[in-house]
């Protein structure tokens, strides 16, 4: 543990204590002058251009921790996560028969709810294992108006599976592919 400086250890070996050193930048530049004067890079200068960099100041980096993604593609990301957790919900409801199938045809694709049906007509051994629980759900953004979904779900104690596409015509978005495992 270091305190203030002390010429001397306290032990009384004769060894004398250094000051740290400095690893952090100026809280300016120096003298407000350019760091790349003439094609070097003065020793302790910041790379302002003239102007004052004061310590906490935004970086300019990949890696300054702030997201730069608009506030407009966070909520249609949101809306994206709402839209296939409520979607996929509704899908396992119909396959354990507790939903219409026709409650699918706002929010899926012709395709999609063929496919459910004919899982519906077909898949009774899934059903013996209890009902389908949606567990988690993570939606990775594809292309403008699109996205991956993933996740898992849960019957009878057992975990299963579950990927999805889903895409936006118009405002809305449709459950465009399904895929159960």
């Amino acid at each position: 543990m270091l305190g203030p400086r002390n010429d001397t250890d306290t032990a009384g070996s004769g060894r004398s204590l250094a000051e740290a050193p400095a690893f952090e930048p100026p809280l300016e530049c120096a003298g407000g002058i350019p760091a790349r004067a003439g094609g070097s890079v003065r020793r302790g200068a910041l790379p302002c251009a003239g102007g004052v960099r004061r310590h906490g100041a935004p970086r300019r980096s990949p890696h300054h921790g702030r997201s730069a993604t608009p506030v407009r593609v966070d909520e249609n990301h949101s809306a994206a996560k709402q839209f296939a957790e409520r979607t996929l919900r509704l899908v396992f409801e119909v396959l354990d028969g507790r939903r219409s199938a026709a409650q699918l045809r706002p929010l899926a694709e012709p395709a999609v709810l063929a496919a459910v049906q004919t899982l519906l007509r077909t898949g009774d051994g899934d059903r013996r294992l209890g009902a389908a629980v949606l567990v988690s759900v993570r939606v990775v953004p594809d292309s403008a108006g699109a996205a991956e979904v993933f996740g898992g779900y849960e019957r009878g104690g057992r975990r299963f599976a579950v990927a999805a596409r889903i895409t936006v015509k118009r405002g809305d978005w449709r459950l465009t592919a399904l895929r159960l495992r």
